[in-house]
C-alpha cells in the first residue's frame, strides 16, 4: 500500500477514537496517530490545491516557471513543510491558552457598571485530548486574573464522565473564589450530560438551561442567561435553546448577557441582549480551516456586532481533535464593560 493509501486507511481508524470504545493506553496511542494523520491529510491536501491553482494556469503559459512545482522535489518539499507545520501547530496548542483582553464599548452604560469584569472560558474539551495538567495550568491562570464573575460556555467536558471526571477537579477552585455560571456545548451531549451537569452544580458553578440569574453589582443588576445546546434536541426532541424561557420574570435590569455556546443565535438573540457570549467555533483551530470558518461564520471569533448587541466568540480555552493550532490561538478571555 502506497502511503496515500495508508493515510486514508488511518482515517477509517477514526470510529474507534470518536466511540472512546479503546483501552486508555492505546486509545492515546491511536488517537494520537490518527490526529496527526488528519492534520497532515489536510495540510497536503490544502497545498496541492493551492499549487496546481496557482501553478497549473502558468504552465500552459510559462513551463519553466512551474517545473519545479510540479516536479519530485517541487512534490518532497510540501510532503516535508507539512510535518515540519504540524510540529509548530502543535506546540502552540500544547502551550495553552493566552490571555486575550477586550474592551466592550456599551452606549448608556451605567456609571456603576464601567469596568464590570467577565471572565469567559470555552471549549476546554478536558476529556482524552486535554488532560489533567492543562486543565490545572487554566485554573491557575484564571485564579490570577481579577474578574468580577466567571462564565464557561460550553464544551468544557468531553467523554465519559468516569474517565474523565478527574481532569476538570481544579475547576472546583475557581468556584471557591468567583461566582461561576455554565451552559452546556455540544460535546457535553455526545456522553454522560447529565452526569457533567450534576458534577458541575455539585462544585457551586450555577447551570443556566434555559435559565436565568441576576448579579448585583455595585447597586446596579445585570441579567446573565444561558441557553440549552441545540445538541440537546438529539437526546430529547422536546429539548433545545429557548430565549423567551431563559428571559423568563427578569425584565427591569441594567445590563443583559447571553451565554450561548453557538454563536449564530445572535439574530434571535439581538433584540434581547446587550452582550452575547459564545465559543463552539474555535477560530478553526488550524490552517485551512481557520480560513473557512471566517468565510462561512459571521460570528467566527472576536467581538462583533450584531445590530444593538455586541458579541464575541472565544476561540477556544482548549481545542478539539488535531492537538494543532495554526494561524489561531487557545484563549481565555477577560471583557471589560466600557462606557462610551
Amino acid at each position: 500500500m502506497d502511503h496515500s493509501g495508508t493515510s486514508i486507511g488511518l482515517i477509517l481508524l477514526y470510529p474507534l477514537v470518536w466511540y472512546d470504545v479503546l483501552p486508555e493506553k492505546i486509545d492515546r496511542i491511536v488517537r494520537f496517530i490518527v490526529h496527526i494523520d488528519m492534520g497532515m491529510l489536510s495540510l497536503l491536501i490544502t497545498f496541492i490545491l493551492i499549487r496546481d491553482l496557482l501553478f497549473l494556469p502558468i504552465s500552459y503559459f510559462k513551463p519553466s516557471w512551474s517545473d519545479f512545482a510540479f516536479s519530485n522535489y517541487g512534490t518532497y518539499f510540501l510532503i516535508l513543510f507539512s510535518p515540519f507545520l504540524l510540529f509548530i501547530g502543535f506546540l502552540r496548542a500544547s502551550k495553552g491558552p493566552e490571555l486575550v483582553d477586550i474592551q466592550v464599548p456599551v452606549k448608556a452604560l451605567p456609571d456603576e457598571l464601567h469596568n464590570f469584569s467577565i471572565l469567559q472560558i470555552s471549549d476546554l474539551h478536558a476529556g482524552a485530548g486535554i488532560d489533567k495538567q492543562y486543565v490545572d495550568r487554566v485554573v491557575e491562570k484564571a485564579l490570577n486574573l481579577n474578574a468580577d464573575i466567571v462564565v464557561l460556555t460550553g464544551d468544557i467536558a468531553d467523554g465519559s464522565f468516569e474517565k474523565y471526571q478527574h481532569n476538570l477537579q481544579s475547576l472546583s477552585r475557581i468556584t471557591e473564589r468567583f461566582q461561576v455560571y455554565y451552559v452546556t456545548g455540544n460535546h457535553e451531549y455526545l456522553r454522560d450530560s447529565d452526569l457533567w451537569i450534576s458534577y458541575f452544580k455539585s462544585i457551586g458553578i450555577k447551570v443556566l438551561l434555559n435559565e436565568n440569574t441576576t448579579v448585583n453589582f455595585k447597586g446596579k443588576s445585570i441579567l446573565i442567561a444561558g441557553i440549552i445546546d441545540p445538541a440537546a434536541k438529539e437526546l430529547k426532541p422536546s429539548s433545545g435553546p429557548d430565549i423567551q424561557k431563559a428571559l423568563a420574570g427578569n425584565y427591569e435590569v441594567d445590563f443583559k448577557i447571553l451565554l450561548a455556546h453557538q454563536p449564530n443565535i445572535a439574530k434571535v438573540a439581538s433584540t434581547h441582549f446587550d452582550l452575547q457570549l459564545s465559543g463552539h467555533t474555535h477560530a478553526g483551530q488550524f490552517f485551512p480551516w481557520n480560513i473557512f470558518i471566517n468565510l462561512s461564520q459571521p460570528f467566527a471569533k472576536g467581538l462583533k456586532k450584531c445590530d444593538r448587541m455586541w458579541v464575541y466568540t472565544n476561540s477556544g480555552t482548549g481545542y478539539w481533535g488535531p492537538p494543532f493550532r495554526l494561524g489561531t490561538t487557545s484563549e481565555i478571555t477577560l471583557l471589560h464593560l466600557i462606557k462610551q
